[in-house]
């Protein structure tokens, strides 16, 4: 039950509802919860049920409510639950499901989060690193999950690596980073997309955020990286 939308998307948050109660576990319940708090509509994409059952929320060529400063290019997913112990197999056999068709409609280029690395919160309460098989970019390392090629740099020719854009994570956007001279994290958010405009603008390119082989070749003279893990 996933239709890639025409919006950008370049993050998928995984929430919980932070309540165990039955009466809760239903995407029109949230949705009700969400309207007497004077929002839209419901906050969420998707909702996952104690059964397993996916239920669709908020309209997915919508931006979601759902971590705030963080929405946009986002999809948001929730879980019914409260206590890690009330979470069930079910739930999260069909979350590992939805994720891997999320990430095939992407190609891979796509991460994964907890609405806890944007948020002062414990949301999701379960370990969902573990259970998507998340690396530190929030890549998806289930068994059938589409992934990026690693990129290993010697004497490696511009022509051979990856075309890079605002959006695109691993390890070629961390050597990026590196040769850019900015906080290497493996994911091409606005701080890499600004650095990028700067080096192209300072080198007489037309400043956008792609990088493709004439810009590797510059960024490469630009620095002698001896390896890259």
């Amino acid at each position: 039950m996933f239709t890639k939308p025409n919006r950008k998307v370049t993050r998928v948050f995984i929430h919980c509802t932070a309540s165990d109660l039955t009466k809760h576990d239903s995407a029109a319940a949230i949705k009700r919860m969400h309207l007497d708090r004077g929002w839209s509509d419901i906050g969420y994409h998707l909702f996952i049920k104690k059964n397993g059952t996916l239920e669709i929320g908020r309209d997915l060529e919508k931006i979601p409510a759902a971590q705030k400063g963080h929405n946009t290019n986002s999809i948001a997913i929730c879980l019914h639950g409260l206590k890690k112990d009330k979470f069930t197999t079910a739930q999260f056999d069909t979350l590992k499901r939805l994720c891997l068709k999320i990430n095939k409609a992407y190609n891979g280029e796509i991460s994964f989060h907890g609405h806890c690395e944007v948020a002062a919160k414990s949301c999701p309460v379960f370990d969902y690193r573990s259970v998507l098989k998340l690396d530190k970019y929030g890549s998806l390392g289930l068994n059938g999950a589409v992934t990026q090629k690693p990129v290993n740099v010697g004497n490696v020719a511009p022509s051979k690596l990856p075309d890079l854009k605002e959006g695109s994570r691993g390890p070629a956007v961390e050597l990026l980073q590196e040769l850019l001279l900015i906080k290497a994290d493996g994911i091409f958010g606005p701080k890499t997309a600004s650095a990028v405009r700067e080096f192209k603008k300072q080198h007489q390119l037309y400043p956008s955020d792609r990088v493709i082989s004439h810009v590797w070749k510059l960024l490469l003279a630009s620095k002698e990286v001896e390896h890259f893990d």
